[in-house]
This record gives structure tokens, sequence and C-alpha cells, in this order.
């Protein structure tokens, strides 16, 4: 593993998201749990969360005790999860590590999935809260792939937006947007709108961190919307706070402080103190903005000393920063000095926090591990040891085969989504052949009757009759042509996405791809604002410029269309954009055309997918566009539109 450096530790640290936990949690020891009082404390613990943390924490205690006594080792091991997601709330954060460590520990011993999945999203959590960045996204990571192994798609899209989040912290925000859009993308198919909420202020909050303000506003005014009507008070409280930073970052510091005060609110509310400290450190920030910087300054002191109480280093950093630049406002140099170099001091400190973390966190579970042994050589004096055993053989046996079948309905869904789309574009122009083709013959058999019954056909008659034929026969040919083009679409994508690669400017290939498009489209006016700084990436040139043909098509088609309906007033503008990020290349491809509905977003990236009336798209162009860049290039691909402002795509590539 890489040795982290100074450059790694964010300037800014993301709020946490322990709502997160509450719906799944409350399912998830519903499910795993047989009915019994462990399983009924712990289902009253998680409908505490997250406005009653302490009492998520004593009546998992209560349920921590009772399964000690009848020896539930599941029990167990669930009320230390519970436990430990209540410290987590309460921002105890070193007391929430050990004991979801020691969860952990238990958990792997017993085999469950379900179980092991939880506490590890809980420890990515703790650990991205603590600074400790490397282990929280090992921990995600992990998590992942135990979601998609057992097929749990709101238990994968909460992983999602926690694996966002850690990313976020990271500025990583080409990824962080990729992982976000696809939680959003899951939330949506569940109807699940808490989960939509917390995915908006992802990916809201990496398009601030861009710069793509009017991007980011309409994923946080989502999120806002979402959560008030869900009554998600701890994600309604981030979404304030978010737009509250981003009105601080366009300069209207006096809305910002009333967004920042309102989330602040409700953090007290609830009573998580790490995003109370993040409130207060918003508004002593905004304060000084407002050259109120007494005032900034005692609203900053309080948030460190907040910070401090509970040992959160990241944010501590970030006040200690801003405590800095206050002092420096206010002209008082050597105070500014000294907090510039506490500033410095504990960035360097969490360089080695990564260090600590993971040597604590083997001594718990060695020591966890020894009692788990000392437990074992208990139970193996007893008959039922074997029993126990087999049972257990069976429940992995059996788990695994669901397993195995899970996987295999999923596939046999995907190729049957495939069959069907595929069924219903090939048999639209199959219809059209096969009904011209019955018109010619029996125009064809009609004509020979009265040509063998020496009728009188006059010269026009006959040439009447011919040109009916021929014109059957074209559009024979039209549509056996239009049926050849599906399928020839259907193949690429799978052919190879890829192909030989070699160093390209991009801005080159999109220019190639759209100027013979514009060609044939001369009322369209393009508009490019290219860097002059753009570094180069390793592609397969005729591959990734098919993609942005396809992108480009798309958008032409869009501009036809609103050009039909607004007439003269109307100028069709397509616009290109290319600009240089850390480790990559940006481009967008603009059009001012009729946007696109926000319930078809999530879809237009899909095989068959398409808007547009029978005969007249195949819905495949988009969708082998994004697997070109995303599966041929390691790049992202995303779409923001709104409903009469046009339509985004947005294409990130990395470096060569």
């Amino acid at each position: 593993m890489a040795d982290a450096s100074l450059s790694q530790i964010p300037d800014a640290v993301a709020e946490p998201a322990p709502q997160a936990a509450a719906p799944v949690t409350a399912r998830w020891f519903a499910k795993v749990l047989p009915p019994g009082p462990v399983a009924d404390l712990l289902e009253d613990a998680q409908s505490a969360i997250p406005d009653r943390p302490q009492r998520v924490v004593e009546l998992s205690r209560e349920a921590l005790r009772v399964a000690e006594e009848i020896g539930d080792r599941l029990g167990h091991a669930c009320a230390l999860t519970s436990e430990g997601f209540g410290l987590y709330m309460l921002s105890d954060h070193q007391a929430a590590l050990d004991t979801l460590t020691r969860a952990l520990a238990e958990l792997e011993t017993l085999g469950d999935l379900s179980a092991r999945a939880l506490a590890l999203g809980g420890l990515a959590s703790v650990h991205g809260s603590m600074g400790h960045y490397e282990e929280a996204q090992k921990a995600a990571q992990e998590n992942l792939r135990v979601a998609r192994a057992l097929g749990d798609h709101d238990q994968e899209g909460w992983v999602l937006v926690s694996l966002a989040n850690h990313l976020l912290d990271l500025n990583e925000t080409a990824s962080a947007i990729q992982n976000g859009e696809s939680a959003l993308r899951i939330f949506a198919d569940l109807d699940e709108a808490t989960g939509q909420a917390r995915a908006h202020t992802i990916v809201g909050g990496a398009l601030r961190q861009r710069g793509r303000f009017a991007e980011a506003r309409a994923h946080f005014e989502s999120a806002l919307r979402l959560s008030r009507e869900e009554q998600s008070v701890i994600t309604e409280a981030r979404a304030l706070d978010d737009l509250g930073r981003l009105e601080g970052d366009e300069g209207n510091h006096e809305v910002a402080l009333e967004l920042h005060r309102e989330a602040l609110e409700l953090r007290v509310a609830v009573g998580n103190r790490q995003s109370q400290a993040g409130s207060r450190l918003r508004i002593g920030e905004t304060l000084v903005a407002l050259e109120r910087v007494d005032e900034g300054l005692e609203s900053l002191h309080a948030a460190r000393q907040l910070a401090e109480t509970i040992g959160a280093q990241p944010r501590l950093a970030d006040i200690d920063c801003a405590l800095s630049r206050a002092y420096e406002a206010k002209g008082d140099a050597e105070q500014a000095l000294v907090y510039f170099r506490r500033y410095h001091d504990r960035r360097e400190d969490l360089l080695t926090a990564q260090a600590r973390s993971r040597f604590h966190s083997l001594q718990v579970r060695s020591e966890a591990d020894r009692a788990i042994q000392d437990a074992e050589m208990a139970r193996i004096r007893t008959e039922e040891l074997g029993a126990a055993n087999r049972e257990l053989e069976e429940a992995l046996g059996e788990l695994q085969k669901t397993q195995r079948r899970m996987v295999q309905a999923e596939k046999l869904a995907s190729l049957g989504r495939l069959s069907a789309g595929l069924a219903h574009e090939i048999q639209n122009p199959l219809n059209f052949i096969s009904n011209f083709a019955e018109l010619n013959v029996e125009l064809a058999k009609d004509l020979m009757a009265r040509l063998r019954a020496d009728e009188d056909l006059t010269p026009d008659e006959l040439a009447e009759e011919l040109e009916t034929v021929v014109f059957n026969a074209q559009r024979v040919r039209d549509h056996a042509v239009r049926a050849g083009g599906i399928v020839r679409s259907l193949l690429g994508h799978v052919r190879n996405v890829g192909g030989e690669r070699r160093r390209v400017r991009v801005d080159t290939l999109l220019d190639g791809a759209a100027r013979s498009l514009l060609a044939r489209a001369p009322d369209i006016q393009l508009e490019t604002h290219y860097s002059l700084d753009l570094p180069e990436v390793a592609a397969a040139p005729g591959s990734l410029q098919r993609a942005f043909t396809n992108i480009i098509e798309n958008a032409i088609q869009a501009l036809r269309q609103r050009a039909e309906t607004e007439g003269r007033d109307y100028t069709p503008t397509l616009t290109f954009s290319a600009e240089a990020y850390p480790g990559g290349v940006e481009l967008r491809v603009i059009d001012n055309g009729p946007g696109i509905p926000a319930k078809h977003c999530a879809y237009v990236f899909e095989p068959f997918f398409t808007t547009k009336p029978p005969g007249e798209g195949t819905g495949l162009g988009l969708s082998l566009a994004y697997d070109i860049i995303t599966e041929g290039h390691e790049g992202t691909l995303s779409v923001y539109s709104r409903e009469g402002e046009g339509a985004t795509f947005t294409i990130s590539l990395p470096q060569a």
C-alpha cells in the first residue's frame, strides 16, 4: 500500500452521513436475526436513528447483555454493530472504531455476508471521519463487493454513497460523480427518496468543487426537497449546508449565513456534534467574509472547542486554518501565525493517523480473536459442537447456492431485456418488408393475369402498375437497410470497445467527429472553448471518435427537434469545451435543444432506450458511446439536463 503524502490530505472534509445507516440496519436486523428479545431490542434501537443516538447506544448495550446471557453469538455481533453506529453518531469515534472492529471479528467467524457488510459500512464511515482515508476506502470497496455478491441493490446504493463521500474527501471528483450517479440510478429504480437525496448531495458536492455551480445547485435543491418530503433531518441539514457553501462561493454571504444557521439548528436538534462543528466553522468563515470578524472568531472558537472534545482531527485542521485567516483579516499577525502553525502541524499528524489506526485495529481484533477462541474451546467440550458445525456448513452451502442462482437469474434477466429490445426493433422493419413484398406479389399476379387474358393495357396503365411495384421494392430495400443498421449497431456492443492505443489530443478527435456531421447541418452554429494546456490521452482513435460521433449525432437530432417547433427566432447552437484537471481531461458537448426529462436521464445510456418514434432511432448510439468511454478507455460519461434548457454530456478521460 502506498505511503500517504501531505498532498493526499484534503483541504476540507465532507460531512459524515450517519443517516445512511437507518434504512439499511433496520431492514437488516429484521431479516438476519430470528424473532426474540435481541431482535426486538435492536429493532427499537434502529427506530432511534438518527435523532436519538444516545438511545441507540443504550438499547444496543441491553441487547448485548441479553445475547451474552442466552449464548446468541449472531445477536451478540449484531448488538456490537448497532452500538458502533450509535457511538459514531455521537461522534465518539475511537469507541465506535473499537466496537465495530470487535463486531467484524466476530461476524467473520460466523460467515454471514450481510452482517459483515453492515459492520464494514460502519467502519468506512468512522475511518473517514477520523481522517484515515486509506482504511475508509478499503472498507468501502470490500463492502461494495459483498453487497453485489448478495444482489442487495439497496445496500449497494448506500455503499456507493459512502464510497463517493470518501472520494469527495480526497478531491477525486470524477470518480465521486460516477459513483454518486450510479447510486442515484439505483435509488431511482427502487423509488428510495432518502437515498436519492443523499446521492444528490454527493454529485452536487463534486460539481461544486469543479466550479460547475448551476449543475451543483440543481442537485442540492433536489436533495433539500426530497429530504424534507421524507423528514430526513440530517440529510436536510446537509443539503442546507451545501447550498450555503455554494452561495458563499458565488459571493452571496448574507444568504449563505442564513442557510448555515438553519443547518446548525437542525444538527443541534439531532445531537451530531461533528456536523455541528462543521456548521459553526462555515458560520465563522461567512461572518469573516462579511467583515464581522469578531463575531466570526467567536463562532470559530466554539467550533474548535467542539471538535477538540470529539477528537475530530480533520475538522480541527479546517478550523485552525480558518482561524489563521480570521486573525489575519483582523490585523493580528501574531495570532494568525499561531493558528497557521497549528494547522500545518495537525495536517502532518494526519499522515501518521493511518498507521496508528491500523495498529490499534489489529490490537482490538487480536483481543476479540482471543475471546472468540476461548469461547470456541469451551464450546468444543459440548456435544452440540458437531451438530452446530453441520448446520453451519449446510447454511453456508445453501447461501452459496442462493448466490449462484441470483447471479444466474440476473444474467438471464439482462439477456431477456436485451432480447426483448432487439426483437422489438427488428420486428418493425421486418413487418414493413413483409407487407410491401406481399403487395408486390399481388400486383405482379394481377398484372400477369391481365396480360395473359390479352386485356388491352395502355402504356400509361402499365407504367402506373410498374411504378407501384418499384415503389414497394424501394420500401423493402429501405427497411432491409434499417434492419441491417440495427444489427451492425448491436455488433458494436459485443466487439472490443477499445483497440490499439496511442497518444492523441481529444479536441482534435472531437473536431474530426463534428466536421462531417455539421457539413450536413449548415444551420447549426458551433462554438469551441479549448484550454491551451490540454494533455494527451492514451486512446484508440477510431473507437473514441465513434463515441464522439454518436454523442454529437444525438445533440444534432435534439437541435433539429427544437428548431422545428420554434422556427426562425431560435438559433440551434452546439458548444464543445475541453479542459485539463488533475490526472486527465474533461470534455463537454452542450446543446441548446429541448433538454431531457429528469425521469429519462438515468436511462439514456441503456441499450434500446429511446424516446424517438418507431423507425427513427434504435437506442444503441449513446449506450455504445458509454461502453467505449467507460470500459474501453477507463473514463466516465454523464449527462446533465433541464427540460427547455438543453443538455450537457460530460466526458472525463485519464491522462496518458
